[in-house]
């Protein structure tokens, strides 16, 4: 039986969300590099499976921002790399699935992002520096010395060194610079270069420069962003003994607590409730953020203590009482489904114009 793919405009708010949550799940899922920021919707195409869900395959132009993937600043925040600095870019080729119940899931994607030539950048801006490999020992000591400066400046400095040169780049006029942006995490020994070792996960995020000759007192700047620091050993504790959380948790035989005099006690508070909208598509953490802080905000200005609905009143329940959290399941796993419900996804990503003249979408980025 055919496949049979039908393509959607590129302007389609359920098509432009799903591209937003398909590049911060990009975003979340890699583990070097930079974050990506969505520049344009190039073409989408649809197979709607039934009962299966729907199949979006979303091919996306993105560009390279300044954010490390290791930073905790969502990607909308983050400024993407001017033209004057090399601009990288390129597209992903995205598969999303959407469930019947509403849940978006990330099932793959490609991408392929290439810098722009060195000669373009020249011809426009003959003093803007030009890309240097990061394994180069002018990069390694760029490296070296703006870290140096920085623990003079910073007790934060402490202990770091080196885990990753991740963009250098050299100008010649007016004035001789090398420019460079590494990883620094915490080392077991006093070293300017470290050694991954297991545990001793990226602490930071560092961009420096040095102008003039590096062995005739440089000028050097420096600027880090510390956003996951190692100061700290976490000792291992005995665990608590748990019971495996049933899906449906069984009403416990024991004893209800006494009842509770609400005089003596102070008011508690609770957590605002949950509610799941299945018709809406799951919106990522950094997008529902700020709804979430709002909702909790005028959920809490509330009766705490009860809700009064219809004849029924929910009463508050003990203080020690503990709702069952299920695991979350990760982002990239789908969840169960039935045999005959299976989503079938396609081996080769589609390709082809789009009929709709709102593909390819508007850039959100001016590039050169």
């Amino acid at each position: 039986m055919p496949i049979e793919l039908a393509p959607v405009p590129c302007n389609d708010k359920a098509v432009e969300k799903l591209s937003r949550l398909a590049v911060t799940y990009i975003n979340e899922d890699r583990t070097e590099g930079y974050k990506f920021a969505l520049n344009r919707i190039a073409n989408v195409y649809l197979h709607a499976q039934g009962p299966g869900g729907n199949v979006y395959y979303l091919d996306l132009d993105v560009l390279e921002t300044k954010c490390h993937i290791g930073s905790p600043k969502p990607w909308k925040r983050c400024d993407v790399r001017p033209f004057m600095e090399t601009q990288i870019s390129g597209n992903c080729n995205t598969t999303i699935l959407h469930t019947p119940e509403g849940y978006s899931y990330l099932y793959s994607y490609d991408c392929a992002l290439v810098p722009d030539p060195p000669e373009k950048l020249q011809q426009t801006c003959p003093t803007c520096p030009v890309l240097l490999s990061v394994d180069s020992p002018v990069a390694m000591e760029t490296a070296g010395i703006t870290l140096e400066a920085y623990k003079r400046q910073s007790t934060l400095g402490a202990g770091l060194g080196v885990k990753r040169v991740t963009r250098a780049a050299v100008q010649n006029v007016p004035k001789k610079a090398v420019f460079v942006e590494y990883t620094v995490q915490q080392c077991p020994e006093e070293n300017i270069k470290c050694i991954t070792l297991k545990g001793f996960s990226t602490a930071g995020f560092c961009t420096g420069s040095v102008y003039g000759d590096m062995s005739k007192h440089p000028d050097v700047q420096v600027s880090c962003e510390m956003y996951k620091i190692q100061h700290h050993i976490i000792e291992s504790f005995p665990l608590e003994t748990t019971q495996p959380i049933p899906s449906d948790p069984p009403t416990p035989d024991v004893a209800q607590p006494a009842p509770i005099d609400p005089t003596a006690m102070p008011s508690l508070p609770t957590d605002p409730p949950v509610v799941v909208n299945p018709s809406v598509l799951l919106s990522s953490s950094s997008e529902s953020a700020e709804r979430t802080v709002s909702q909790q905000q005028h959920t809490r200005t509330l009766d705490s203590s009860s809700e009064e609905i219809g004849v029924l009143v929910a009463r508050r329940p003990p203080f020690n009482f503990r709702y069952p959290r299920r695991k979350r399941d990760k982002r990239q796993s789908l969840t169960e489904t039935s045999p005959s419900h299976s989503p079938v996804f396609l081996s080769d990503f589609p390709s082809g114009s789009s009929p709709f003249r709102s593909c390819p979408g508007p850039a959100r980025y001016a590039t050169a």
